[in-house]
């Protein structure tokens, strides 16, 4: 089945779930990886099955290679479940598309889909970039609406007051509000360094206070663990480097990690 306007985009409809007061989740690849680990753990943690794939003309030229040898090109997928009563879709990827075009058509044809399916709210799991590490990641977030804005502050993101969201993990938010849905965007704070668990629970753990789920993020904590090893390293390495760095006259700048 094919997404009826699109031109590069291919919709794949498997199952359309009837869901009682539905919402819908969006985490794909970006900084940190924050909204796609977020995504993949309720995937797996609440055992959602696939109803919708989506493939792109715009996704990255590339494959995925499996432990069993095979390839796989990418691709896009809605799931869904039930959870407290309440319907759960989440929507990942493998990559975000590589053109605006792509971006776009992606993005309204999830919309559409999940609509059509009765949600009324969307939210967006992205990253909020600081370049430096924190122990305790904050939640920043940003709403469709003053009432959503508010709604999240309540819970405790600290509101955006400025500046964008680029990609899907924002584009979504925007694409909702024209559909007629409320949406919003919650982003962890993360140095954009390293792969961070951390800041996906931390996100995950102010979702589910927002839209009254309740999420085991035990094993994405053990990861958390993992990237706080490698941030300690990172940070010795950095403060070793600067020691043995000759002093000059010059202006010190601030350690680069990459």
């Amino acid at each position: 089945m094919s997404h009826a306007e699109g031109k590069v985009v291919t919709e794949r409809v498997i199952e359309v779930p009837k869901a009682k007061d539905p919402v819908l989740i969006c985490g794909l690849p970006g900084s940190g990886y924050v909204g796609k680990l977020a995504a993949d753990h309720l995937v797996s943690s609440m055992k959602l099955k696939k109803v919708v794939e989506y493939s792109s003309a715009t996704f990255p030229p590339q494959v995925s290679v499996k432990e069993d040898g095979t390839v796989d090109p990418p691709k896009a997928e809605l799931y869904f479940g039930q959870a407290k009563g309440r319907g759960v879709f989440v929507f990942t990827a493998d990559a975000q598309p590589t053109t605006s075009e792509g971006e776009y058509e992606l993005s309204d044809a999830v919309v559409k889909f999940v609509k059509k399916c009765g949600v009324k709210e969307v939210y967006t799991l992205a990253a909020y970039i600081t370049g430096s590490f924190s122990d305790t990641p904050k939640v920043y977030g940003a709403g469709t609406s003053k009432d959503m804005a508010h709604s999240l502050a309540e819970k405790g993101a600290n509101l955006m007051k400025d500046g964008g969201i680029s990609g899907m993990n924002g584009l979504l938010t925007g694409i909702a509000a024209l559909r007629g849905l409320e949406g919003a965007c919650l982003l962890g704070e993360t140095s954009g360094y390293v792969v961070d668990a951390g800041a996906s629970k931390a996100v995950l753990e102010l979702l589910s206070k927002v839209v009254g789920l309740t999420v085991d993020t035990s094993k994405l904590k053990e990861k958390a663990e993992e990237t706080q090893k490698v941030i300690s390293q990172l940070q010795a390495m950095a403060e070793q480097s600067r020691e043995a760095a000759p002093q000059s006259g010059r202006e010190q700048r601030p350690a680069y990690i990459g």
